[in-house]
């Protein structure tokens, strides 16, 4: 804030002694800044009073700067110096930081820079003078618009004029008190008085500045005393300022008057006008109408500041207090309310004075004085050549004194904005005065406003032509496109309260006399009138390129001698005038750059198409639609051509027609406002769906549920009803855009229709008009031909409803989409952008391109907290969808917003969600039914504005049908205008009668519903009318059952379509009469959507709300408003919190889940709910056969996902009949055998659904099990402590149990298959006793891939359940893919049965353990122990164990092994599959984070890996499991960060501590370990207790799905194919950091000899070396002999296309200082680029004994830390003797397998001795 820094300034006690002045301490130490900075002689603080203004005025007068004025009382004269008579522009700076806000219509300059030229000039620059501190405030001070400034000055001139001009002193001072914000403004006039010197009459400096610094704010002005120069609260401050601060703040600071304009009969309107100078501003804000009984008042004459009030309106306020006028020209006839004002108490600059004392100035009287003293202080007489007052003579006088001041010109909330205008010089072009067309169109107007330069600058010849945007090209401090963009973001703001917008030209000449056209001054009240008038909607008016112009009667001109001639000239528009203009304007805009708003430039080319079309009738350079027009009028041959503008006159125009005709009755101006009743010919009602055809080039494509016919065919058939077809009538050609033009979703397409009925449907329905053109430039539309089918013969009598009994509804979807409709003109028949356009061919469009077209509704629904939601819904017809997308919430607190009620186009948004847009812009509703009842938003919305089609009109002149009101009018004309009475017998409206309204007119319309991006989804609802077996509400299983839900939607038959009301019938999707292809396609469609949102998916919902009792027949439940209580539980299920319960059709609430407050006990009963909530499966089974014959109409194409989920919920269904759900005979005989043996006191069979885990959760923590972690460190996760015995695989007790001792080998534990079961049914016997028995169908790998192998486990442990559903793809999907095939029985059970009372513990296990596999009659019995791979049966049992032998059988391979993509810069992936014994890191680089710029990982898989061989002859690699069970301690952000995200959520923790705040953590996790926790055992923990907080094999369960780095092919069916294999183990020595094998077999050996340190997931020495080959050790079920055979025989097969192997080791350490010498984690991705650059055949390396191994410089250690070219050379050494004696152990090891190991394998052994030798 200070102006400068001085450097002996003591800030910290500096302005004490101005503190009987302010309290600010601010301002106290800015003044004395000021005072130790411009040294000036005295410092007075101004107080504002009156007798202050007297003193410095008699100042003046002794010091010669002012005259006092004899004529005038309290008047006085100054001249200024003739080098300071105006602003200075070019020495007037925006001071931005950034050069860009200030703009190229600015100065700038850079604010430090110019601070350092003007602070010498400053310093000492009030030397001889008094400094004033002038307090002042910018509108009146109790104003909440009120901003304050100080103003340091050393001009009395400047005080005087301040106290005229705005409010000033001690009251500001008040006002500002200790901490408010005020402006500081510096001013100077540059001129310091030497000690002695004379001061002059009006001192400045040659030197001017007038600096704006907006981003501290201050302004520094030095040099000038002129008025805008001097004068900081003016210009400076009310404008430059102002408006930066209004851009931040969101309000408007203005450089116009605001006057209040008073009818005769009372009514005021205000009005803000902006004008650039010389345009007589003054004069209109102060004009005396000549109209009788009008009366102007003024508010302001200059600036106008404008907010956004509270009630939604424009209000101005004027933050000045006084008037800045120039003089010359100013006269009791041009501004006889100016001249009253400056009678007395008034400042006069520069203009003449008469020997009587008194003023005088060109133009202030017809003649002059004979003489009289000029403004330069010489002789003057009216012959001597020059002006007597310089042009830019100013008079300064109080706005209180004005005659006409506005009794509200002061109000501190301001006055109501009716109305803007903007104005400017021009003698040609510019009409009299043009309304704009909208706001947008407006805001360009003002963009564009021309004028003459004025006298009020001097940097500019005064005459020459200049745009001047809003008056403000002088005075906008920032950046003009921001402006503009601000402008527009303020009137969509406004929204429907805007003010209206004109442009007006006083000064329009004749081309001929070169005299104006238009009288002006007082005259001006005429068109202020029009103005008035138009803002009522009362005043005639006629369209024009340019705006709304009056029509010539409509302009007051009584009594103004004017002759039509010359109106006619001041209302014409030049089409061509203005195209060679809009260069200049063109250029204007390509100076501002990216700044310059889109919606400006849409305007400007709006402009140049309207001037094109008023040129040529064509207002589009789309060749395609100028041909097609053309085509069309040569077969359709109507007798004019209309192009539809889309401006609101040529809907009036429209419905004036329509009304002219007949069709149209124009209802009740004060029941029902600009809103119209049309009556259809009875045959003409609805949809006409036999008639509506699909016209693909393939049947099939259309599929069975549309009508088919071949588009050549039908091309020619319609051609001929077309031809001739609108003769007597008037072509209408209509662009129409579906959704926001502009809007990335929207679609465009232009109707051709001969019914003014259709387009004034379409101007509601659709954004319409040359806007749309546009934005269509010359992009694709779809061409939409439409004709009544009536032509009309030369004085032939046209009908009300012209229709033709034959009628077509064709559609055309390929190569040239196209729609043609004969005959109708019905809505949907005729209004061919609704269901033809936005589903019919939209919902092609949107399958070629990844996108859906939907007959849905879309709401927001926003809970009392401010949550929204947006759900998409889908219903067929008579469901009440519009009147659920208006509801009015019975739920308090919660609210509804619409974003549309019909169609809804869904695509997936950059973030990954389904965002929705509504392609319409109105609504097209049913009537009949509607009611403030059942839709009040929907009664309000067509209150006004609006179209009725088929209702009744009652004798007052209002529309009525049924089930609108109680009770019915005594009488009224029906639809077919016939008298009715509520006892005729007959409806009164047609049960389709039809309302179309504005969207934007609807009180519930969401905020976001036109936004170009549309809307995010949460939930998908489909719906019928079903009055049994549906219930209340069910939420999918995923989205595939979501899908199948929608496409077996059913209800009764509607009003909307032909056919029999009340049939039921299958709708899916509720879009059977609006898809416009193959219905199985459709579904496949929607599928796909799916699987590409993926996790990011809405949940899906079915409801029912027409559920009726069966005895009563009533409904049961309410609907209407209530329906708001299961969007409630939707919401709440979408963020995971309302209870549910599982059923065979979907999540059911349970009862008490649903908000019933107020509803139960009145209007609903508790057994009303149940029944509500209830699936009876019976009915549901008989059902089927029809969902199942509606499925086979659609034949092969049917995606098999939906006949699965069909097969699924039978299964389901008969579960809930019979409690299997599955015919498989082997599996149903060995559940009951094991129900026999187990003795469970429950048998639960797993669904696999997301319900089912929350509900195994909830179990887990009720029983003690589980602890849940806080929701929000950790949503949706969980703490579980094994018991202390049960923390590890048990290897000793781990069995292979094959028939033959020597094929499980000698590395595994073998026991007699007999014997050992013969023990384990012993212990199984009874072991479920108090438990539940929990059936868990498991897949595998991808259900359905080829890769993938089925189980079924049963366990009594829920923890198993929970762990199973993350691990492996589980549930009644499993067994729909399993039929009647192979599946592994996999029996577990903690060994634990309960007695009858007995507590059971958290943790129950048994101390006897086994975990036996058989592999020749495949199955797993594991007995005692419920730790991850003993009891997730599916792990390393399955996939490991048993996996191997079938793999040996089969001819594939199962793998301990982890698979990632690593992918390069130039974007080719390679993947590779590596195994690694435990402790080796193997999780960490499956998702490691590579340091090698440009590279990137993706992971698969990090445990297991299924190999065999593709059809390409390559190995391929699937990852069967579906999640990550890693162990926890060790693992961080900076050693695996990918995996920390992935258990960020939705994770299960075993054996790890618990934070106080609720989280987890273990050992290595962060650097700082908490001060305390409770550790894996429960017990107290400290970081210096002496014992870890975690078990070192404390694991983690979570989603590979939730996985950052998660391969996109990671579920792919056929796998993803594999460019090397990796091996490793954690070796201090010995070993190279990577060894490339020479061949397969050297591979085979170097991971048959695999070496690793023991690790805690095992029993034994933790550390202890041990052999493990291929990290298969544990885990091969069978020989491992025979193991290597498979591997070598593997090889053998693949031949050339076998991947590349390799072996590396991350831990070598250095000899000496036994630390690693690898920094390993992300590094290694260093050695993974060297190994992807092998496989290509690149990538130095050099041959060793062992194998080959990088040369230096192959593996990059660019910016590796430690690691230079020494270190690689001993990472890569091969170290002889160490290999020798490692090779000994090896010889041991394989001796073991006797004649079962393969030959390769002791080859490479021997090679390498004797290489080594």
């Amino acid at each position: 804030m200070s102006p400068a820094i001085l450097p002996n300034f003591d800030y910290a006690t500096a302005g004490a002694e101005y503190a009987q002045y302010t309290k600010n301490r601010k301002l106290q130490k800015w003044i004395a800044h000021c005072k130790q900075w411009l040294k000036p002689n005295d410092v007075v603080w101004c107080t504002g009073e009156k007798d202050e203004y007297a003193r410095l005025c008699d100042l003046l007068v002794s010091q010669g700067a002012l005259i006092k004025l004899a004529k005038r009382k309290n008047c006085y004269l100054a001249r200024s110096d003739p080098s300071d008579v105006a602003r200075v522009e070019d020495r007037t700076f925006i001071c931005s930081t950034d050069k860009e806000d200030a703009g190229p219509t600015n100065n700038w300059a850079d604010p430090d820079a110019m601070k350092e030229i003007l602070a010498p000039l400053f310093e000492g620059a009030m030397e001889g003078r008094t400094m004033y501190v002038l307090p002042f405030s910018m509108a009146h001070p109790d104003s909440p618009y009120a901003k304050y400034g100080v103003q340091v000055t050393d001009s009395p001139y400047v005080v005087i004029n301040t106290h005229i001009m705005t409010r000033t002193g001690t009251k500001i001072l008040e006002k500002i008190g200790r901490t408010g914000e005020w402006l500081p403004c510096l001013h100077s006039v540059g001129y310091p008085l030497r000690p002695g010197q004379q001061d002059i009459p009006w001192p400045c400096n040659p030197q001017k500045y007038i600096c704006h610094f907006p981003e501290e704010p201050a302004i520094w002005s030095f040099g000038s005393g002129y008025g805008g120069n001097a004068l900081l609260g003016k210009k400076c401050f009310a404008l430059r300022i102002a408006s930066t601060m209004a851009h931040k703040e969101g309000w408007l600071a203005e450089h116009m008057l605001i006057l209040g304009l008073t009818s005769p009969e009372g009514k005021t309107h205000y009005v803000a006008a902006a004008f650039p100078s010389a345009c007589g501003k003054t004069n209109l804000a102060m004009l005396v109408p000549t109209i009788p009984g009008w009366k102007v008042r003024c508010v302001g004459d200059d600036i106008a500041w404008l907010h956004i009030g509270k009630d939604g309106r424009l209000w101005g306020t004027n933050p000045e207090s006084g008037f800045f006028g120039v003089a010359p020209g100013t006269s009791d006839y041009t501004n006889h309310s100016a001249m009253e004002t400056i009678a007395h108490d008034a400042l006069f600059t520069n203009v003449g004075l008469t020997p009587e004392g008194d003023v005088w100035w060109e133009g202030l009287t017809d003649v002059p004085p004979p003489h009289l003293i000029d403004w330069t202080g010489k002789e003057w007489t009216p012959d001597c050549g020059r002006p007597a007052a310089h042009p830019n003579a100013r008079y300064t006088c109080f706005a209180k004194n004005c005659p006409v001041i506005d009794p509200n010109w002061e109000t501190p909330a301001g006055v109501p904005i009716s109305a803007i205008i903007f104005g400017g010089r021009r003698s040609t072009t510019v009409p009299l005065v043009a309304e704009a067309y909208d706001w947008d169109h407006g805001v360009f107007m003002g963009a564009m406003c021309s004028s003459e330069q004025t006298a009020a600058a001097v940097d500019a010849k005064v005459g020459q032509l200049r745009i001047d945007p809003f008056a403000m090209l002088p005075f906008c401090g920032y950046n003009m496109g921001d402006y503009f963009n601000h402008w527009l973001d303020v009137g969509n703001r406004l929204g429907t309260k805007a003010p209206k917008i004109f442009y007006v030209n006083w000064f329009r000449k004749d081309p001929a006399t070169k005299k104006f056209l238009w009288p002006g001054f007082g005259e001006n009240s005429r068109v202020l009138k029009w103005i008035i008038q138009r803002v009522e909607g009362v005043a005639a008016y006629k369209p024009s390129p340019v705006g709304l112009l009056p029509t010539p009667d409509s302009l007051d001109l009584r009594g103004l001698s004017i002759t039509p001639e010359t109106v006619k000239l001041l209302l014409s528009v030049d089409p061509q005038r203005w195209l060679d203009e809009l260069p200049q304007i063109r250029q204007y805009h390509a100076n501002l750059d990216y700044h310059l708003p889109h919606a400006l430039q849409v305007e400007l080319a709006d402009l140049e198409q309207r001037l094109h079309f008023a040129v040529e009738n064509i207002p589009t350079t789309n060749q395609r639609l100028k041909e097609w027009v053309k085509e069309a009028i040569a077969m359709c041959e109507p007798d004019n051509v209309h192009w539809c503008d889309g401006t609101e006159e040529e809907y009036h125009l429209m419905c004036d027609l329509l009304v002219e005709s007949g069709t149209f009755t124009k209802l009740n101006p004060t029941k029902r406002p600009n809103s119209y009743l049309a009556r259809s010919d009875p045959s003409d009602v609805a949809r006409v769906e036999s008639c509506t055809y699909i016209c693909s080039k393939a049947k099939e494509d259309a599929g069975p549920t549309n009508n088919w016919a071949e588009p050549g065919e039908m091309k020619q058939k319609l051609n001929s009803l077309f031809k001739g077809c609108m003769k007597g009538r008037t072509m209408y050609v209509i662009p129409f855009s579906m959704g926001p033009v502009g809007s990335p979703f929207s679609k465009y397409g232009v109707e051709i229709s001969d019914s003014p009925y259709v387009v004034a449907n379409m101007h509601i329905m659709t954004r319409v008009g040359f806007k749309v053109l546009r934005a269509m430039k010359d992009d694709f539309f779809l061409p939409c031909l439409h004709s009544v089918g009536k032509p009309l013969a030369p004085g032939e009598q046209d009908v009300p409803w012209p229709c033709n009994e034959t009628k077509y509804i064709c559609h055309f979807p390929d190569d040239e989409p196209m729609v043609m409709s004969y005959g109708s003109g019905y809505g949907g028949n005729a209004l061919l952008g609704k269901k033809c356009y936005a589903l019919r061919l939209a919902t092609v469009m949107g399958r070629r391109e990844g996108w859906l077209a939907e007959h849905m509704l879309i709401l927001g629904l926003t809970s009392p907290e401010g949550k929204t939601h947006y759900v998409a819904a889908a219903f067929p017809s008579a469901c009440g969808k519009t009147n659920l997308a208006m509801l009015v919430p019975t739920v308090p607190g919660w609210t509804v917003r619409c974003v549309g009620d019909d169609i809804a186009w869904l695509r997936k948004g950059e973030d990954g969600r389904l965002w929705g847009v509504n392609p319409e812009a109105g609504f097209f509703g049913v009537a009949p039914g509607t009611s403030h009842y059942t839709n009040h938003s929907a009664m309000e919305t067509f209150a006004k504005d609006s179209i009725f089609t088929n209702v009744a009109l009652t004798p007052d002149g209002d529309v009525w049908w049924e089930g609108m009101t109680e009770t019915p009018p005594a009488k009224a004309i029906d639809w077919l205008g016939k008298e009715w009475t509520p006892d005729c017998g007959r409806v009164s409206s047609h049960p389709n009668a039809r309302y179309t309204c504005h969207a934007k007119n609807c009180p519930v319309i969401d905020p976001n519903w036109e936004s170009p991006s549309g809307v995010p989804i949460s939930a998908v609802v489909f719906g019928g009318r079903r009055s049994t077996t549906v219930p209340l509400v069910a939420e999918a299983y995923d989205w595939d059952h979501g899908v199948f839900m929608g496409s077996m939607c059913s209800s009764e038959q509607t009003a909307a379509a032909e056919g029999k009301v009340g049939v039921l019938r299958i709708d899916p999707f509720a879009i059977i009469p609006f898809c416009g292809y193959n219905m199985a396609d459709y579904f496949a469609h929607w599928l796909k959507v799916g699987k590409d949102l993926g996790s990011k998916a809405p949940k899906v919902f079915y409801v029912n709300w027409f559920r009726k009792d069966p005895e009563t027949k009533k409904f049961m439940w309410p609907g209407f408003g209530e329906n708001s209580r299961v969007l409630k539980w939707i919401c709440e299920r979408v963020d995971g919190k309302a209870g549910f319960k599982p059923s065979a059709v979907g999540l059911l609430p349970t009862p008490d889940a649903l908000d019933l407050r107020g509803l139960v006990g009145s209007a609903l009963s508790t057994s009303t709910v149940t029944q509500l909530l209830t699936v009876d499966p019976q009915q549901w089974l008989d059902e089927l056969p029809q969902i199942r014959a509606f499925q086979e109409k659609l034949g092969d194409k049917l995606p098999p996902a939906i006949s699965h989920q069909l097969v699924e919920l039978e299964q389901r269904l008969h579960f809930g009949v019979e409690k299997i759900p599955n015919n498989n005979p082997k599996l149903r005989k060995w559940v009951a055998d094991t129900i026999a043996l187990c003795e469970p006191e429950h048998v639960y069979w797993c669904d696999g659904t997301e319900e089912e885990y929350h509900l195994m959760c909830d179990l887990l923590v009720e029983s003690g099990t589980f602890t849940k972690l806080n929701p929000r460190k950790r949503p949706n996760s969980y703490l579980a402590r094994s018991d202390p015995s049960d923390v590890a695989r048990v290897e000793s007790c781990t069995y292979i149990c094959s028939k033959a001792k020597e094929d499980a080998g000698p590395t595994n534990n073998w026991a007699d298959p007999e014997e050992m079961k013969k023990k384990l049914n012993g212990l199984f016997k009874g072991c479920m006793k108090g438990r539940t028995m929990y059936v868990i169908p498991f897949s595998m790998g991808p259900v359905g891939s080829a890769f993938s192998k089925y189980g079924v486990e049963i366990s009594d442990s829920p923890y198993v359940v929970a762990n199973m559903h993350i691990m492996t793809r589980v549930g009644f999907k499993v067994l729909r893919a399993m039929k009647d095939d192979f599946f592994l029985p996999c029996l577990h059970s903690v060994g634990k049965p309960l007695a009858p009372g007995e507590q059971d513990v958290p943790w129950p296990c048994n101390e006897t353990k086994y975990i036996c596999h058989f592999p020749d009659d495949p199955m797993v019995m594991s007995f005692g122990s419920g730790y991850g791979g003993n009891a997730l049966l599916g792990k390393k049992c399955y996939a490991l164990r048993i996996a191997s032998v079938m793999a040996r059988k089969e001819g594939w391979l199962a793998e301990h092994m982890l698979i990632l993509g690593i992918t390069s810069p130039e974007g080719k992936t390679h993947y590779v599959a590596a195994a690694f014994p435990s402790a080796c890191g193997k999780t960490n680089l499956a998702m490691l984070v590579p340091t090698v710029p440009g590279w990137t990982v993706r992971c698969v898989g990090d445990d297991i890996a299924w190999l065999r061989k593709g059809e390409d002859g390559r190995l391929w690699g699937v990852n069967p499991e579906a999640g990550f069970f890693g162990v926890a301690p060790g693992t961080s952000h900076y050693t695996n960060h990918s995996a920390m995200e992935t258990f960020a959520k939705d994770a299960i923790f075993t054996n790890v501590a618990l934070t106080p705040d609720g989280d987890v953590w273990w050992e290595g996790m962060t650097e700082t370990p908490p001060a305390k926790a409770i550790d894996w055992l429960g017990k107290e923990w400290t970081p210096d207790c002496g014992r870890v907080s975690s078990h070192p094999n404390a694991r983690y369960t979570c989603h590979a799905k939730n996985c950052p780095v998660i391969d996109p092919n990671w579920e792919s069916p056929s796998g993803v194919p594999i460019s090397a294999v990796l091996f490793g183990g954690r070796r201090a020595t010995t070993v190279p950091l990577v060894t490339e094998a020479r061949s397969w077999a050297h591979g085979v050996f170097l991971a048959a000899a695999c070496g690793s340190e023991q690790t805690a997931a095992a029993e034994g020495q933790v550390g202890q070396l041990r052999i493990d080959p291929f990290a298969m050790l544990p885990f091969c079920g069978y020989n491992m002999g025979d193991y290597f055979s498979h591997w070598i025989a593997t090889g053998a097969e693949l031949g050339e296309k076998a991947p590349k192997v390799f072996y590396v080791n991350w831990f070598r350490k250095d000899p000496a200082t036994k630390k690693f010498m690898w920094p390993g984690f992300g590094e290694n991705s260093r050695v993974l680029k060297w190994i992807c650059e092998r496989v290509e055949g690149e990538g130095g390396f050099v041959e060793t004994s062992v194998g080959r191994v990088p040369s230096i410089g192959a593996v990059g250690t660019k910016g590796l830390k430690g690691v230079d070219e020494g270190v690689m050379e001993k990472l890569t050494a091969v170290d002889a003797e160490g290999w020798r004696r490692d090779l000994g152990e090896y010889r041991k090891h394989f001796e073991r397998f006797g004649e079962r190991l393969p030959k390769e394998l002791w080859e490479v052994l021997e090679g390498i001795e004797k290489g080594l030798k």
